[in-house]
């Protein structure tokens, strides 16, 4: 914690005027037809001019995903007078057309206290988050990796585990009447997500299933279905999740395609 401390102060004191700045700056050239940058650039300089500084961190478009340590963030951002601000970007762009307020503060805040200020900002937050969750079950994508299902050595960040699918495929028995989904149909499905919690050591267990089904029917076997997956499904001897090297105690949900 006293490195994490001194690290905050030691970035605090790193600052300029910008007045006092005579770099060439990406933003002095923009065209006259990119109504929208140059609108950005004009609210940027009010907002700095008000003694108002804004960080801002891409969350994505559709497949949104906020960033793991942003309270921490928020608050060491504070401190040095600077607000966080998350954006969510259109999946649809004008090429003439650019968004341009948010790396006009970066190129702003670079300017006042360093090249590297923002990177430093982001390993002390990311570093006091963990700190502060290292107890809690965290959500396994915000991980940097994700629990892995005994003996599975594969790299994969998604969820789908070959090892689970092959152990319980090659033993589960279905029920009688249980209505196999059709092949050669495109819109068919028939799967279970399956989600587990799995602590610092590697011992999981089963929290819940949920199956879906293109054929409605097949919902009718979904307990008998679930007591016999369990039966082939291991909880011992998981890879554990992490985050900057250090084991953590995480959710991970796994498919397991039915037939």
């Amino acid at each position: 914690m006293k490195k994490i401390i001194l690290i905050l102060i030691s970035i605090t004191l790193v600052s300029c005027d910008f007045a006092k700045k005579q770099n060439k700056s990406k933003f002095d050239h923009i065209s006259e037809k990119d109504t929208t940058c140059l609108n950005d650039i004009i609210e940027a300089k009010n907002d700095i001019q008000k003694g108002k500084l804004v960080y801002c961190h891409t969350m994505g478009g559709l497949l949104y995903h906020g960033l793991r340590s942003e309270k921490e963030l928020t608050l060491v951002l504070k401190r040095n007078n600077i607000e966080f601000r998350g954006i969510v970007v259109s999946d649809v762009e004008d090429k003439n057309q650019t968004h341009c307020y948010c790396s006009f503060m970066r190129e702003m805040i670079s300017e006042k206290y360093g090249k590297k200020f923002i990177d430093s900002i982001l390993t002390v937050s990311d570093k006091l988050y963990l700190k502060n969750s290292v107890n809690d079950t965290l959500y396994y994508a915000d991980c940097d990796i994700r629990p892995k299902y005994p003996n599975d050595t594969s790299k994969y960040q998604d969820d789908f585990s070959i090892v689970l699918q092959k152990e319980v495929e090659t033993k589960i028995t279905y029920p009688k009447d249980y209505k196999k989904r059709r092949i050669n149909n495109d819109s068919a499905y028939a799967f279970v997500d399956i989600r587990f919690y799995v602590n610092k050591k590697g011992k999981a267990t089963i929290a819940n299933f949920n199956f879906q089904f293109d054929l409605q029917t097949n919902h009718k076997f979904d307990k008998e279905l679930k007591e016999e997956i369990k039966k082939y499904l291991k909880t011992e001897k998981w890879k554990p999740a992490q985050i900057r090297g250090q084991n953590v105690n995480s959710d991970m949900v796994f498919r397991y395609e039915l037939k």
